[in-house]
C-alpha cells in the first residue's frame, strides 16, 4: 500500500513510502502526536488558556475539505467519510484544537485518491490524461488551485516528478491520480496558512497577511472553500490589502450560489447542529411512526431552509423565519400537509425559526424524554453567550417525591437551592419553553397524563428580562434582541479567526458587535464590516 505522508505547512510532503515500513505520520500544529492517532472528533472540552490564540495555520474542517475538493475537481465526497474536526466549547473552528495522526493521514490520502480517480475518468475534451504533456498541465493547475498560492519551480518539480515514478502507478493516468492524492493529503492543502509577514506598526505581535492569505481567509469565510480564479487574480494583482477591493470581492462572492453553502457552516455552528446528535440517534420509541428516510429529510430541510433564509437576509432571521422546506417525512413530524417533492411550508403558531426544527431539537435532546436543561444551556451559550458557572452535582431525581407534580415542577424544586439559581435562572425557563416538543421536534399541548405544558417564563437577557409564553414567543423576541446580535458577532469572530477572543482583540470584537446590532445582523452588512476591518488582513501571533 502506498501512502503520501502529509507534512506540516512548510514541510516536504511528496515522498512515497511503503506504509508497512513507515513509522511516522503527519501531525497538525495543534493536534495529534507524530506517528499516532489524533482525535479529530474529540469531546467538547475547554482549551487551556495558553492555547486560546492564533497558531498561524488552520486545518480545514470536514465541510471545508469536502467543498474544496468539489470545487477543485468537481467530485462530491460523502461528508461522513471525511475526518471530523474536534469541537471545543461548542466551536468547531478553534485552530489549536485540530490535528491529524497517521490514521487520519491515510484517510485523507485514500479520499484524495478516490476523488482523483473519479476526476481523471471524467471527459476532458482536447486533453488525454494518459498523455504526459496533458497530465503535467492538469497537475500544475491542480497544485496552484489546491495550495491557494503560486507554486515554486522546485516544489512543482517534486510533484511533477511523480509522473515519471513507476511506484506511483503503471500508467501516466495512475501516476497523475497519485500526484493529486498526494496534493490533497498534503499539509499545503489540509492547512490554511495565515502566517503573515511585515509587522503591523502599533500592534504588538501582529503581522500583515499577504494577498494570497487574505484571499484564502475570505474564501473560507464566505464559501467554506478555496478561492476562485477571480479572487486569486486579485491576490496576484496585490489588490486585497485595499478594504474597498475586499468589499467589492465580498459582494461578488455573496452573489455566487456557493455563498449559501458557505454560510451554512457558520449557521450550523451557531445553532449547535454541526457534528451533534441527529434524529437517527433517538430511541426506537421516539421514532415510532417514522421511516428510515426521516434523518436525511430533516438534514435536507435544515440545509435548504437555512440557505434560503440567509440569502439576502439576516443571521438572526434564522430565529423567526415563518417558513421551512419540508417533504412528506418532515411534514408528518411538524403536522403539515405536503404531497410530492419538498416544498416551502408555513409554520404553525407553535413554531418560529429554526430553534424548533427537528434537526436542532434533536441536536440538544437526549435519546428519549425531555431535556429542558440541555436546551436551556445551548441557548445560553450559543444564542446569548451567557457565562455560566460549573454545574453542581444534583441529588438523584426521584419521581416518587411528589407523584402529582409535573416534570417542570419537580425540576424547579430540585434546582431551587440558591447555589443552583445562578445558572438555572438562565437555563431553566428557556428550557421549559421547549417541553412541548419531543426529541425529534413533534409538538403536543399536554404531557402523557393530559396536563397542559407550562411553557411560560422569564429569563435575563443582557440588561433586560424577557417574559415569554412559549418557545416560539421566546425565539421571536431573541431574534430582535441586541444581546443575540452581539453574541452572534462574538461567535463569528471565533469562526473567522480560529481562536477565542482575548483582551488584545476585545475592541475588535466590540466593533463587530456594534455592526451586528446596527445592521440587525444582515448577512452582507455584517460580513462587510468584518472583511473591511484592518484586523481582517492581519494575524495576531502569540495570543
Amino acid at each position: 500500500m502506498l501512502l503520501i505522508l502529509a507534512g506540516c505547512y512548510d514541510g516536504v510532503d511528496a515522498a512515497i513510502v511503503d506504509t508497512d515500513a513507515a513509522a511516522t505520520g503527519g501531525a497538525g500544529p495543534g493536534g495529534g502526536a507524530q506517528g499516532g492517532d489524533a482525535s479529530t472528533g474529540g469531546e467538547n472540552e475547554p482549551l487551556p488558556e495558553a492555547d486560546r490564540g492564533s497558531p498561524g495555520v488552520r486545518m480545514l474542517t470536514q465541510r471545508e475539505y469536502r467543498n474544496s475538493v468539489e470545487d477543485l475537481l468537481g467530485v462530491a465526497l460523502p461528508l461522513g467519510d471525511i475526518p471530523r474536526e474536534a469541537m471545543v466549547e461548542g466551536h468547531g473552528h478553534i485552530a489549536s484544537a485540530q490535528g491529524i495522526g497517521l490514521t487520519e493521514t491515510e484517510q485523507f490520502y485514500e479520499l484524495g485518491l478516490s476523488a482523483a480517480q473519479t476526476w481523471a475518468a471524467s471527459a476532458r475534451p482536447g486533453c488525454e490524461v494518459n498523455d504526459r504533456a496533458c497530465a503535467e498541465s492538469l497537475a500544475a493547475d491542480v497544485l496552484e488551485r489546491a495550495f491557494r498560492r503560486p507554486v515554486g519551480e522546485e516544489e512543482r518539480a517534486r510533484y511533477l516528478g511523480l509522473l515519471d515514478t513507476p511506484a506511483a502507478g503503471e500508467s501516466t493516468r495512475e501516476r497523475l491520480e497519485t500526484l493529486v492524492a498526494a496534493a490533497l493529503s498534503s499539509g499545503h492543502f489540509l492547512y490554511r496558512r495565515e502566517l503573515g509577514g511585515e509587522a503591523v506598526v502599533g500592534r504588538p505581535g501582529a503581522r500583515w497577511l499577504d494577498d494570497y492569505e487574505i484571499a484564502t481567509r475570505m474564501s473560507y469565510l464566505v464559501w467554506q472553500s478555496l478561492p476562485d480564479d477571480a479572487l486569486l487574480a486579485a491576490a496576484e494583482a496585490g489588490e486585497l490589502a485595499d478594504p474597498a477591493q475586499r468589499s467589492a470581492q465580498l459582494q461578488r462572492m455573496l452573489a455566487d450560489p456557493k455563498a449559501g453553502r458557505g454560510q451554512l457552516g457558520f449557521a450550523y455552528d451557531w445553532l449547535g447542529a454541526e457534528g451533534a446528535a441527529t434524529v437517527a440517534d433517538k430511541n426506537p420509541e421516539v421514532l415510532d411512526g417514522t421511516t428510515t428516510a426521516l434523518s436525511d429529510s430533516v438534514a435536507d430541510s435544515l440545509a435548504r431552509t437555512t440557505i434560503e433564509a440567509l440569502t439576502g437576509g439576516s443571521f438572526a432571521g434564522l430565529l423567526d423565519t415563518t417558513t421551512w422546506w419540508a417533504d412528506v417525512e418532515v411534514a408528518a413530524v411538524v403536522g403539515a400537509d405536503v404531497e410530492g417533492e419538498a416544498q416551502p411550508i408555513v409554520l404553525g403558531p407553535e413554531r418560529a425559526g429554526l430553534l424548533m426544527h427537528p434537526a436542532v431539537i434533536a441536536a440538544h435532546t437526549k435519546e428519549s424524554g425531555a431535556s429542558p436543561f440541555t436546551i436551556g444551556d445551548f441557548l445560553a451559550h450559543n444564542v446569548l453567550c451567557q457565562p455560566l458557572g460549573s454545574p453542581l452535582e444534583l441529588p438523584p431525581f426521584d419521581a416518587s417525591d411528589d407523584p402529582d407534580a409535573t416534570l417542570r415542577e419537580r425540576l424547579e424544586m430540585l434546582t431551587e437551592p440558591p447555589e443552583c439559581q445562578f445558572c438555572h435562572q438562565i437555563i431553566g425557563p428557556p428550557g421549559f419553553a421547549f417541553l412541548a416538543f419531543d426529541p425529534i421536534g413533534r409538538h403536543s399541548e399536554a404531557d402523557g397524563l393530559g396536563r397542559p405544558f407550562d411553557t411560560t417564563g422569564t429569563v435575563p437577557v443582557g440588561e433586560d428580562v424577557i417574559s415569554f409564553e412559549s418557545a416560539a414567543d421566546l425565539s421571536r423576541q431573541l431574534a430582535t434582541h441586541p444581546a443575540t446580535a452581539r453574541c452572534l458577532a462574538r461567535r463569528l469572530f471565533r469562526w473567522t479567526y480560529g481562536y477565542f477572543e482575548s483582551d488584545a482583540v476585545e475592541s475588535q470584537v466590540v466593533d463587530l458587535e456594534v455592526a451586528a446590532v446596527d445592521t440587525q445582523t444582515q448577512v452582507g452588512a455584517v460580513l462587510d464590516a468584518l472583511v473591511t476591518d484592518d484586523a481582517f488582513v492581519q494575524v495576531l501571533k502569540g495570543e
